[in-house]
């Protein structure tokens, strides 16, 4: 399952159960490494960039077996992410509070979203 998180392969299904423990896990390790490093910058970014990669990565996994295109999904992502995040460095405090609940909405959203979508059977010709 860990393989499939980095390198999706076309062949591959994400079901609910794998998704669910997936993104569980991911956001559990990254509360608990993204808290003991705050105090460092370069590791706190490194850390928040790849939560960002694997967390579009599951869901534009979810999203193309749930029937969706996955660039879609990505690009909607990285747009939200990257506005939240020129929100919350840019524009001070209550645009910082703002983009995090902006952040945290967009990924109950999808995260809800993709466990109630039915996953496509891929059937070979």
């Amino acid at each position: 399952m860990i393989g499939r998180i980095f390198l999706p392969s076309g062949f591959a299904c994400l079901t609910r159960g794998p998704y669910i423990l997936a993104y569980v896990l991911l956001h559990v390790i990254y509360f608990a490494v993204a808290f003991n490093v705050d105090e460092f910058l370069v590791p706190l970014v490194l850390c928040m960039l790849l939560y960002t990669y694997l967390k579009v990565n599951i869901n534009a996994q979810r999203g193309r077996d749930s029937g969706l295109k996955a660039r879609y999904v990505v690009i909607l992502s990285v747009l939200i992410y990257l506005g939240c995040a020129v929100m919350g460095f840019f524009f001070g405090d209550d645009c910082a509070s703002l983009a995090v609940r902006i952040n945290i909405g967009f990924d109950l959203l999808v995260f809800f979203m993709f466990l109630l979508a039915p996953t496509q059977l891929k059937t070979t010709n």
